[in-house]
């Protein structure tokens, strides 16, 4: 069962949850959902007959049989009505605005207790009304306000269903409290339905495009934009981890889940129910974590300490020659508890990890290690840093680099926007740590202005610091290196380097191993960046 979210209703198929074409195909009774197609609108169901294709007046003037030719053809692969498929569009068809209105968890709590009637209605089941999911939930640890909105919630919803099927859907104590547990179990279960969507720096990208030519140099960004909301009840069943071990993706409706490193046979499979190492340090995770799901997460990138954590919001030293980094309090909080935790053992494990030693050489010290673990002392030499006065500075480096983002996206960018934000990243170089996130964030914006100004030179230079940066954040081969490496190759081949070939075959080797044999169909672009790598070459 899954909903599109509010802010897709009108770029998103509400069936397939791609996006919507020019021409796109309205419910035929209630005109509230988009689909990309007529068998998209006939699978999501309605008030109409799915045969009903003259509705539609576009075989008025054919006959009998090749009407029935192109509805064939049309609606190839559409399975018969059963509880398995339903129609899941059919009980919100009626001209009402509620499904437009309600938040999309409780739209989708009321497909799922659609289902639940309809199951009755086939099987002929006698039990009552439930609508039950067999997840788990975490009601008993929710704040109270958010328990009062699920109550009211469900009153409102059990209303609205009763619209279409009355005294199936009844509105008791019992009822309300199955519903309440239900939203609970959504809240907690329901995975995010996700599309990539590609932004260039000079406009859409087209597949016929050819990067050579100077005056065309682009950078594609790549971000998983939230289109749905959906229950997959087997891939509800995977634990989280803040280091995942699979990969979750999806192809139209279909959740599809992959290994993403060699795992031992007896360990656990574990994908990440949010932000990951490398994109939150462990603080902001476990907030995140405890706010949504209830619970402390104790997975290995979160129990042990690791240079992501330590460095990506860290401060630089004071002392020009030392590469150590400072925290702020609450980053120092929970590394200092990691190391009190298994204190020998993290000991043991730093020996062997250079680029911890690099930043945190006191911690080596077996003895009275955490003492080091003060917000603004250097956890290499010791030395203080003001860290408000730092933090002021970074403050202001960041809101003029928004600005150079602003000018990114109205695909213009002032001489003096540009020229502040170079200045904005000296800045950050001086008061944060090398390998903190918003240097390699800073950088990655400067490359793709410096494209659109036709500076393709130190735009490559600036795109290639921001992926070190990230290499050490997450690791060589995680997915977010593979979208920088096709920015690299992009600007590579505008400049003629031989060099895009290797960045290229790197990004392939990287959505591979996340997509499988589906890379190139969520990464389409892909194959014309290879084609004119191979033209290159020649």
């Amino acid at each position: 069962m899954q909903i599109i979210l509010k802010p897709c209703r009108e770029t998103h198929c509400h069936f397939c949850l791609n996006k919507l074409p020019a021409d796109t195909v309205p419910c035929p009774s209630c005109s509230m959902p988009l689909y990309c197609s007529q068998q998209c609108q006939v699978q999501a169901g309605g008030k109409r007959l799915r045969n009903d294709l003259k509705s539609y007046g576009v075989h008025a003037n054919l006959s009998g049989d090749l009407e029935k030719y192109i509805a064939d053809i049309i609606l190839a692969g559409v399975s018969v009505l059963g509880t398995e498929c339903l129609p899941e569009h059919r009980h919100e068809c009626q001209g009402v605005n509620w499904p437009a209105v309600l938040p999309s968890d409780i739209v989708l709590a009321g497909r799922v207790l659609v289902k639940s009637v309809e199951h009755q209605r086939h099987f002929s089941a006698t039990s009552c009304f439930s609508g039950s999911l067999d997840l788990c939930n975490n009601y008993v640890q929710l704040p109270s306000e958010s328990k009062l909105d699920f109550h009211i919630y469900s009153i409102i919803l059990l209303y609205c269903l009763q619209l279409s099927y009355g005294s199936e859907c009844p509105m008791n104590g019992v009822t309300i409290a199955q519903c309440v547990m239900l939203l609970s179990k959504i809240k907690f279960n329901s995975m995010a339905v996700v599309r990539m969507n590609f932004i260039d720096v000079d406009g859409p990208q087209v597949h016929s495009r050819m990067f050579s030519s100077a005056g065309d140099s682009l950078t594609s960004t790549m971000e998983q934009v939230r289109v749905g909301q959906a229950i997959y009840s087997s891939g509800s069943l995977f634990n989280h981890s803040c280091k995942p071990n699979i990969h979750s993706y999806f192809l139209s409706r279909t959740l599809y889940i992959r290994s993403t490193e060699f795992v031992v046979a007896g360990c656990p499979l574990e994908l990440s129910y949010g932000p990951q190492v490398g994109q939150w340090d462990c603080n902001n995770r476990q907030r995140l974590l405890k706010d949504q799901y209830s619970f402390r997460c104790q997975c290995n990138g979160c129990a042990e300490l690791n240079l992501s954590d330590l460095v990506l919001n860290a401060f630089r030293c004071v002392q020009p020659c030392c590469f150590g980094v400072v925290l702020d309090s609450h980053v120092a909080k929970y590394e200092k508890q990691k190391v009190n935790a298994f204190l020998d053992a993290q000991v043991r494990k730093l020996k062997n990890d250079d680029d911890l030693y690099m930043v945190a050489c006191h911690l080596f010290e077996e003895t009275s290690s955490t003492h080091q673990f003060e917000p603004g002392c250097c956890l290499c030499c010791g030395s203080y840093r003001d860290l408000e006065a730092s933090s002021a500075t970074v403050n202001k480096a960041v809101m003029s680099i928004r600005r150079l983002e602003d000018a990114i996206a109205a695909n213009e960018v002032p001489t003096n926007i540009l020229s502040d934000a170079l200045g904005s990243l000296d800045m950050l170089r001086s008061t944060t740590h090398a390998y903190n996130k918003k240097i390699a964030e800073a950088e990655d914006h400067l490359a793709q202005a410096l494209c659109l100004v036709g500076q393709l030179q130190p735009a490559r230079d600036h795109c290639e610091v921001s992926i070190d940066i990230l290499e050490k954040l997450y690791e060589p081969n995680h997915l977010v290196i593979g979208n920088e490496l096709l920015k690299l190759a992009s600007i590579q081949l505008a400049l003629g380097d031989p060099s895009a070939v290797h960045s290229i075959k790197r990004a392939d080797a990287i959505f591979s191993r996340y997509y499988g044999p589906h890379a190139n169909v969520i990464f389409p672009h892909l194959q014309d960046l290879k084609r004119e790598a191979s033209n290159t070459v020649l």
